[in-house]
């Protein structure tokens, strides 16, 4: 495993985090997060939407058969749209606390943003929930790099603390479609600018793609899969799939590089897009939902690729 550290964490952070928003029963979950402890993964991603409530408490259930909350770092998520409002941050955050048997996140982000509400109204909550122990640090997901820079010019002119990290979509296969509604990439210019001079941290979810990088067969058996699974999206979104999302001329071309580059390190290109999120020029993580050990086991090979910055550059066409 490979680590990062931010500033507010007093742990090492592995460099991919695991998803939980695809595990409804203990005793499935429970071989996944062990092996996931074995090969020396310490954070999770969880969040109050995921699967209406029962993924915090199958989280909730594993933590306490294991009793082991000291050793693991909680990524917590709340305030999606529609309920994203200053009030649902504390509402929320007590019931996914309750469901996971912990009394505190150590990460909490905020699942979307809503500009009808001053960015102050936000902070202030996120803040309060700070100083009342039950959240370490904070960001935003799927926020545009604008509100972010407005949330910590707030936070530094009012003596506050700042958003740590920004969770937006960041995958060498630049979204074209968002995977569902009011997501956002970071693969621009403008953010990944941002980022480096700032040097604040990035947690990317769908860092992979949705398997976009894989042999074309199996993205298409993906995308079909998909397409055909109305639980996936909501009346009137985009399927969320591999192809729907990202299939373009430059991502054909970003995956034709990654597939040259993979023949020269032996690896997949999968683990060439892996790789390129990983191995920023600041401190980025990649958030990756297996479903098996098995997944995971095909995941990992990423963290042994050591990508230059004439290589990443490279591969995202710059």
């Amino acid at each position: 495993m490979k680590y990062d550290r931010i500033e507010g964490i007093d742990k090492d952070i592995s460099k991919l985090v695991m998803g939980c928003d695809n595990q409804d029963d203990i005793n499935e979950a429970s071989k996944l997060w062990d092996h996931w402890i074995e090969v020396g993964g310490n954070i999770f991603d969880t969040a109050f939407i995921y699967g209406g409530g029962n993924h915090e408490k199958v989280f909730g259930e594993w933590l306490k058969n294991n009793n082991n909350r000291q050793d693991v770092l909680i990524l917590g998520k709340g305030a999606h749209t529609p309920e994203c409002n200053p009030e649902a941050i504390s509402k929320q955050l007590t019931i996914s606390l309750e469901r996971m048997n912990t009394d505190y996140v150590d990460i909490y982000i905020m699942h979307r943003d809503n500009t009808d509400y001053p960015i102050d109204e936000f902070m202030d909550v996120l803040n309060e929930e700070k100083e009342k122990g039950r959240i370490k640090i904070f960001g935003g997901s799927n926020w545009t790099i604008q509100r972010f820079k407005e949330a910590n010019e707030w936070a530094e002119e009012n003596n506050k603390q700042e958003m740590s990290i920004l969770n937006n979509n960041l995958a060498l296969a630049k979204m074209i479609k968002p995977l569902w509604n009011g997501c956002l990439s970071s693969n621009t210019e403008e953010i990944l600018a941002y980022l480096n001079s700032s040097q604040k941290s990035h947690m990317s979810w769908s860092s992979q793609a949705r398997g976009y990088f894989l042999p074309d067969n199996i993205t298409q058996e993906i995308e079909d899969k998909i397409t055909k699974a109305e639980t996936y999206r909501a009346p009137g979104e985009n399927s969320s799939g591999p192809i729907s999302c990202y299939d373009s001329e430059d991502n054909r071309e970003r995956k034709k590089r990654a597939m040259e580059l993979a023949d020269k390190k032996g690896c997949s290109a999968h683990n060439i897009a892996a790789s390129w999120t990983i191995n920023q020029s600041f401190p980025s993580f990649a958030l990756i939902g297996p479903r098996s050990v098995n997944e995971l086991d095909t995941t990992l090979p990423c963290l042994d690729i050591e990508l230059s910055q004439d290589e990443i550059n490279w591969l995202n066409l710059l």
